[in-house]
């Protein structure tokens, strides 16, 4: 895995269309409105550094390249590289692009220097651009880009383009090798890189191609939604209620508290500002409807309105401006600082602003909601899911007895614990679950919020209003104050894993997954931020370790999805979705789970689980209709994700998914 010169090549694009942001949008290029400007490649050869590449390239430029990276079985490294993967697939090359093996500069730079984001706003974080690297790394040529124009199609200003364009690339292979020199001293964390990076033209793809939606379904959503924020409005309108009130939370506050004379349960400082104001958030209102009804009503109004626009009008709006009938939410790799994906659903700023996707990442899990995507026709939806994957990884990771007992097969972690807050039986309890009695099922719910938002060290008052708010339980602060003392004597390593983990990150100045991906965790333990450092110790472990299990599910499976034209299509949660050709889902639903179900976790981490690790199935032509396929390796009963969590509109703006603590 060590670095040589010869085994690298740096490519990088420039592009433009009939409008500057198509320059942003490769699914433009099959409509004839956007396009390859620019292409340059870097390599470093016994003769010092070559460039190749041109203006104006067309189809046979980028084969040579991509057929040159393969016969020399050279590794083609980018910087935000799944932007430009786009363009060679869009230019009709997927043949020559999944044979090639892709490096992302940016990423690498992620994988050593990464920290938590905390409190940060967008503004505050760290931009991980080129440009930024090579102010950084490379001082002296700080502003190289400087006034460079992407679009005029002068020959003198499209001549300048390319020689940035190559200066581009030569500075991508430079700082590329850079990072992974410096990750070579830890062999672990490069692999995880390096096994992360096998899902780049995957995700490109995705990206790409995009997501079909379902105008009616759609229109359907939005009109319901639209119809139940006008009912509500209706009837809070007498009491001062206006929608711009509502989506402004200082004018909000200013109704609820001044107006109204309601007490304020939260305040909250701005990080930056210091500025202290008047929380108007979920929980608040959660609180506050107790008090006064008017403020339910409040809650089913925004709520309305924030899914209406996230989730109805984002959609409808995205396929629409895009031309193609698909939503482009952008898939971004290494997106959080545990590792996993994150979403973009727009491109630009202020005025040029464009809805090119939605926040895929937020979607709720009601089948109206869902049901607006749709596969392709002649493909099936396939969903494979990681198992009760965090509860596992805690079980793992804090060797605790009991939780490694209930990852067995036919056991029920959430019945386990229900039965325990009960104090009844867990046997009769997992088969009054499957009967559909319903207090059964509520005591197996209670065990699930429990054993997802315990594990991460949450507070007895936490677990209150997660319960209240994203569960709507009825819990007041005496049980949840039982409940947690039961989980910590259930679980007893846990509470000495926290301790373990935490000790182990003050020493060292950095946590890291099994796989070897690494978060650094620096700062004053014993300041402002000493909680919030614990329990990053604490959770990037477990979370992180969960995303590295995807990426290795991705790295398997990428051979097997282009033998059989399956493509990936999106990540969510503790999910990997795929479109799968309608001939091969019978065959696919073996295979897929069987790949899954036999990682090779001690060849790509050195690490052997002692525990099955199963992986969940379910197929549908929408996401809305998936149903589950039978397994017999299943461990976690297959409604784990799928009715417990409300199918129906409830009113509220936010995921209703697992308690995270």
């Amino acid at each position: 895995m060590r670095w040589v010169d010869a085994n690298f090549m740096a490519f990088d694009t420039e592009t433009s269309g009939v409008e500057p942001a198509y320059a942003l949008q490769p699914w433009r290029v099959a409509q004839g409105t956007a396009w390859l400007t620019s292409v340059a490649i870097c390599r470093k050869t016994a003769d010092g550094i070559t460039f190749s590449g041109g203006l104006h390239p067309d189809v046979a430029m980028l084969r040579a390249f991509l057929e040159e990276a393969i016969a020399t079985k050279s590794r083609v490294v980018g910087w935000n590289v799944v932007f430009d993967i786009q363009w060679l697939l869009a230019y009709g090359l997927a043949d020559l692009v999944f044979q090639v093996q892709w490096l992302d500069g940016m990423l690498l730079w992620k994988h050593l220097t990464i920290e938590p984001e905390y409190e940060m706003t967008q503004t505050q974080r760290k931009s991980y651009g080129l440009k930024a690297c090579v102010a950084e790394v490379l001082p002296q040529f700080a502003g190289y880009a400087e006034d460079v124009d992407f679009h005029d199609p002068d020959p003198d200003v499209r001549q300048r383009l390319h020689e940035y364009n190559q200066r581009d690339t030569l500075f991508t292979l430079r700082l590329t090798k850079h990072w992974y020199q410096q990750l070579q001293q830890n062999p672990t964390q490069l692999q995880a890189a390096l096994i992360e990076a096998d899902c780049l033209p995957l995700v490109a793809q995705a990206n790409l191609e995009g997501m079909l939606v379902d105008t009616l379904a759609a229109h359907e959503l939005q009109q319901y939604l639209r119809d139940v924020a006008t009912k509500t409005l209706a009837a809070l309108a007498p009491f001062g209620v206006t929608e711009k009130i509502v989506r402004s939370p200082t004018q909000l506050a200013a109704l609820l508290f001044d107006v109204w004379e309601l007490p304020v349960l939260k305040e909250n400082t701005g990080a930056k500002t210091g500025k202290v104001s008047r929380s108007t958030d979920k929980e608040v209102l959660h609180e506050l409807s107790f008090l006064d009804e008017r403020v339910a009503g409040l809650r089913l109004y925004r709520g309305a309105l924030n899914n209406q626009t996230k989730f109805a009008d984002a959609p409808i709006a995205s396929a629409d401006y895009n031309a193609d009938g698909r939503t482009h939410p952008a898939a971004v790799v290494f997106g959080t600082y545990s590792g996993r994906f994150s979403y973009a659903s727009k491109q630009g700023k202020n005025k040029d602003v464009r809805q090119t996707g939605f926040a895929l990442h937020q979607a709720k899990r009601g089948n109206e909601f869902r049901s607006i995507l749709l596969a392709p026709a002649g493909y099936t939806l396939m969903e494979f899911d990681a198992s009760g994957q965090e509860f596992r990884w805690m079980a793992i990771a804090s060797r605790d007895p009991t939780m490694l007992a209930l990852c067995e097969p036919n056991e029920d972690p959430h019945s386990y614990m229900g039965a325990k807050v009960a104090h009844v039986d867990y046997r009769t309890l997992i088969a009054d679950v499957h009967t559909g009695n319903q207090q059964a099922k509520d005591r197996r719910q209670l065990g699930k919020v429990s054993n997802l938002s315990l594990q991460y060290r949450t507070s007895a008052r936490k677990l209150r209003s997660v319960a209240r708010v994203q569960y709507n339980m009825d819990m007041e602060l005496p049980e949840a104050q039982y409940v947690r003392t039961t989980y910590l004597q259930t679980y007893r390593r846990v509470p000495m894993y926290w301790e373990e983990q935490i000790g182990l990150t003050r020493r060292r100045g950095w946590v890291e997954t099994f796989a070897g991906r690494r978060v650094q965790v620096v700062g004053n333990w014993d300041g402002e931020q000493s909680w919030s450092m614990g329990s990053t110790a604490i959770n990037y472990r477990i979370q992180g370790t969960g995303a590295d299990q995807k990426y290795l599910a991705l790295s398997v499976l990428r051979p097997y999805l282009v033998q059989i034209g399956a493509r990936f299509a999106w990540d969510l949660h503790d999910g990997i979705y795929l479109y799968v050709p309608d001939t091969h889902v019978a065959r696919a639903q073996h295979d897929i789970r069987q790949m899954l179900l036999t990682l090779p976790y001690q060849r790509a981490w050195g690490f052997t689980p002692p525990i099955t690790l199963p992986w969940d199935c379910k197929i549908g032509h929408s996401w809305g209709t998936l149903r589950e396929v039978s397994d017999a390796h299943g461990i976690f009963p297959s409604h784990e994700d799928g009715q417990e969590v409300s199918d129906h509109y409830d009113g509220q703006g936010d995921e209703h998914g697992d308690a995270a603590g």
